[in-house]
């Protein structure tokens, strides 16, 4: 007599949170294997999942199971620490002679046509700067209503998806259209007087890692802004779609060797892409920043139509 093999719903989550819990290990070698790397982005889907099915398996009474799950579950919760955890410094505030400045980063999508939503989240968020990638000629030709309130620019329109701009209120003292790394793509750097001080805003975008070679490409651009970013002598500011999420071990590196900090750190997880998928949901448009300057808000914004969600950052240069 055969048998058939039944499928209940505690068996599936059994092998579906094995599985995560394979995945959560394998994020870990993502320095062996660029695509190890894509197991490392969803920390938190990782822990939600297990630990949603901790409850049932304790009712099942696999406790073997939930307390593999447990552990796995905590596992990626410390990888999500960082952004969840209340910062430890004080509460910072600006004093009334301090200057401050709103930064808009903004993945538009080069297919993207929805301009009036560009367009309304500028009036609504008036930034004094604004990083623009995916940039094209089509776009740059109906941000020219804005000339009057951002007179000052750097450009780098392409058709592909590596355009790039930097709108700004107040002049540039020197701009520059840079390529860091050997893809060839343009970053645009400035530097920005405030008051005596010197700031020097990075607006970037390397490849997304889609295969070895692009993996290696983007490596090596977040390799060599990792070095300007150590050797500027002045406060720095980075803002771009990195294409890479918190918990890569590529991003860890670019924070060591850069000495800049998340400025999502206590703030959530803040994710940024892509739009209108949810449960894929991860933070790959980045604000970082060096000591001088310190973080006053961050915040996501609304849709652009555009695949990503806009960053939007306050900040001020700390006191001397």
């Amino acid at each position: 007599m055969q048998t058939t093999g039944r499928i209940t719903l505690t068996g599936l989550l059994t092998t579906s949170g094995a599985l995560i819990c394979a995945a959560s290990l394998i994020g870990f070698g993502g320095q062996i294997w660029w695509v190890f790397e894509l197991a490392s982005h969803f920390r938190p889907q990782y822990a939600l999942t297990l630990g949603l099915c901790l409850p049932l398996l304790l009712y099942r009474r696999r406790y073997r199971w939930a307390a593999v799950f447990g552990a796995f579950a905590v596992l990626n919760a410390m990888c999500l620490a960082p952004r969840l955890l209340p910062l430890a410094e004080a509460a910072v505030h600006p004093g009334a002679d301090q200057a401050t400045f709103r930064v808009l980063l903004a993945n538009v999508n080069a297919a993207n046509r929805d301009y009036p939503k560009m367009r309304r989240a500028i009036l609504k968020y008036e930034p004094d700067f604004i990083v623009l990638l995916e940039v094209t000629p089509w776009l740059l030709e109906r941000l020219t209503e804005f000339d009057g309130r951002y007179p000052h620019r750097a450009v780098a329109p392409r058709e592909d998806n590596f355009g790039i701009a930097l709108l700004g209120r107040q002049p540039f003292l020197r701009t520059e259209i840079m390529q860091f790394g050997v893809a060839g793509l343009p970053s645009i750097t400035a530097e920005i007087a405030v008051g005596e001080r010197r700031l020097i805003l990075v607006g970037t975008h390397p490849l997304p890692p889609v295969s070895a070679e692009a993996a290696q490409n983007r490596n090596e651009q977040l390799a060599a802004l990792a070095l300007f970013a150590r050797q500027a002598r002045h406060p720095l500011l980075l803002l771009g779609d990195l294409n890479v999420s918190p918990w890569s071990p590529y991003f860890a590196r670019l924070l060591t060797d850069s000495g800049l900090r998340d400025s999502a750190d206590g703030r959530g997880i803040l994710p940024s892409w892509p739009v209108g998928l949810a449960p894929l949901w991860i933070p790959i448009d980045h604000a970082l920043y060096s000591d001088g300057v310190e973080i006053l808000r961050r915040e996501t914004g609304p849709t652009l139509g555009s695949d990503h969600y806009p960053v939007i950052v306050d900040f001020h240069l700390a006191r001397s």
